[in-house]
C-alpha cells in the first residue's frame, strides 16, 4: 500500500501563508475561487490543525478510496480529504475543526488536483512532517494524553497519521 499510496498522492502539494486576523475567510474564498477557475481542487485549512505534508497526502489516500469504493461521507474529493485529515467521523466535526475563521492566523493551502494554480509570492511549502509538534497541537488535534504515552519522544506526529486511518473504522 506504501507504494500506491506514494503514487496516488505524488501530485499534492501544500504551502503555508500568514493571514492576517479576521482575513483568513477572505483568503480562502478567494483563492479557492482563482484555484476553481484555473481547473484545480484545492482546500484550505487550519495551520495549526496540519501537521505536515504526509498528514494531508495520507488523507487523500483514504479519501479517494473511499469515494472511489461508494464509501465516501461526500462525493467532493476536497471534502472527503478534510474529513480524514480532521480524524472525525462526522463532515460537520471536521469542518469546525480544520476550518479556518475570524481567529486563523496562518493557513494551509493544499493543491489536491489540476493545473495552472501555482503559490502566491511569501507563501512556505509545507514540510513532509511536523518536527515537533507541541502537546497542546495535538491535544486541540484530539490526541489524548494516554495515546501520547505510547509512543516515543519525536514520534507524536505519527498519531495523527493514525487517527486519519482511523475514520475508516469509525466511518462503519
Amino acid at each position: 500500500m506504501e507504494d500506491k499510496a506514494s503514487a496516488m498522492s505524488r501530485h499534492i502539494r501544500g504551502w503555508r501563508t500568514p493571514v492576517k486576523r479576521g482575513d483568513a475567510q477572505r483568503v480562502m474564498s478567494e483563492t479557492v475561487a482563482l484555484a476553481s477557475k484555473r481547473g484545480a481542487d484545492v482546500l484550505i485549512l487550519r495551520a495549526d490543525m496540519v501537521f505536515g505534508l504526509d498528514h494531508i497526502k495520507a488523507a487523500y489516500c483514504h479519501a479517494k478510496v473511499a469515494i472511489d469504493d461508494g464509501r465516501g461521507a461526500s462525493d467532493s474529493i476536497t471534502m472527503e480529504t478534510l474529513l480524514y485529515a480532521s480524524g472525525e467521523r462526522q463532515l460537520g466535526s471536521a469542518i469546525k475543526k480544520m476550518s479556518v475563521d475570524q481567529r486563523t492566523e496562518e493557513i494551509v493551502v493544499v493543491l489536491l488536483g489540476g493545473e495552472g494554480f501555482e503559490p502566491s509570492p511569501g507563501w512556505a511549502p509545507l514540510p513532509d512532517h511536523d518536527p515537533g509538534p507541541s502537546v497542546g497541537r495535538l491535544k486541540s488535534f484530539g490526541i489524548s494524553e494516554n495515546e501520547l504515552g505510547t509512543v516515543a519522544p519525536g514520534k507524536e506526529a505519527e498519531l495523527v497519521l493514525e487517527r486519519v486511518a482511523s475514520v475508516d473504522v469509525m466511518k462503519k
